[in-house]
């Protein structure tokens, strides 16, 4: 059963944090302290570590991972009192430590099975202490859709809440993730449940996607019940399933495997539950849809029709004054 939690404040640590990324293509020739070092450093970032310039500032580690779970970039010269230039080609797992399982497990899982991870670890402070922290991890996709390493951000959970305000002005359009709840936004939540189409045809299996809407919530509220509704979800849904910010008031969760009786069971509990975590409480509702093997439905069909279920459910929640569900009814092949 959900409950409910206090919001975090927004919090923001840039002592330690430079907005650019430390990359080991730059580290032998160059020296930190130096500007010529700084200036080349700047150059590559521009070109191509975005995400990272951007990463710094809004945790306290960000890094990028190789293939084989290698440290290979970072977005500030320090991590946890660690030098990042020493822990390049460093495997993540001597320092960062999953909470009840096996990193090695976790980091695997999202390569091989292209999923974000969240959840809380202990990295290891260069002082021997142990910090308690809140790890993202995404898989580094090249041109073919392929993992060729992992995105990671860590948030510490024992550092002072501060309220410093950073500028936005640098951050790229084209983020892979949403910037408010960290999910994938819409683009790539769209095509990472396409991807996975061909292997549910495959292994004769349906998915179904739920919409999650929440336009019923004050214009103010409406990023805070975002950020909170993300959260929760995080806490809640599989490691395989699919999580994406499809617009202001409204989240889309991709299932593998599920079909619309299953969907539909979480869909109410989604609606009775989940209220009473988010700021206000507003009314939930959700449209969901099941894509069912050897229909060949393409993925813009998919998500229109949980569009039209999703407004048919929010119909039925100003109607009924109660957060409601709906299904778009489509029969299993027969």
């Amino acid at each position: 059963m959900l409950k409910p939690r206090l919001p975090r404040q927004p919090s923001c640590h840039v002592s330690e944090s430079l907005p650019f990324a430390y990359n080991k293509a730059v580290v032998a020739g160059s020296s930190l302290h130096s500007v010529a070092g700084v200036n080349h450093l700047n150059q590559l970032v521009a070109a191509t570590s975005d995400w990272l310039r951007v990463a710094a500032l809004l945790g306290d580690a960000a890094f990028e991972l190789d293939v084989e779970f290698r440290f290979s970039a970072f977005g500030a010269i320090s991590m946890f009192g660690h030098q990042t230039p020493g822990l390049l080609n460093i495997r993540a797992a001597e320092i960062l430590v999953a909470d009840g399982e096996a990193l090695s497990d976790i980091l695997i899982t999202v390569r091989n099975e292209l999923v974000i991870w969240h959840g809380q670890i202990s990295v290891q402070h260069a002082d021997g202490a142990a910090r308690i922290c809140r790890l993202a991890l995404a898989p580094k996709l090249n041109t073919n859709g392929k993992a060729v390493g992992l995105y990671g951000l860590i948030i510490d959970l024992t550092a002072p809440e501060l309220s410093a305000i950073v500028t936005s002005s640098a951050v790229p359009p084209d983020l892979a993730l949403d910037p408010e709840t960290g999910l994938w936004n819409v683009t790539n939540f769209v095509d990472q449940a396409s991807r996975r189409f061909d292997r549910l045809e495959v292994e004769s299996q349906p998915g179904t996607l739920l919409f999650l809407g929440f336009g019923r919530a004050q214009p103010s509220m409406q990023m805070p019940t975002a950020m909170r509704l993300a959260d929760e979800l995080r806490e809640i849904v599989r490691p395989t399933d699919l999580l994406g910010r499809i617009n202001r008031t409204t989240i889309g969760l991709w299932c593998d495997g599920m079909d619309h009786l299953t969907g539909a069971e979480r869909a109410a509990r989604f609606c009775k539950h989940l209220p009473a975590a988010l700021p206000d409480n507003p009314l939930i509702s959700v449209g969901l849809v099941t894509r069912w093997p050897g229909r060949a439905d393409d993925v813009a069909s998919v998500i229109e029709r949980a569009s039209l279920a999703l407004k048919d459910a929010y119909a039925a929640t100003a109607r009924n004054a109660v957060g409601s569900w709906r299904v778009w009814q489509t029969e299993p092949p027969g």
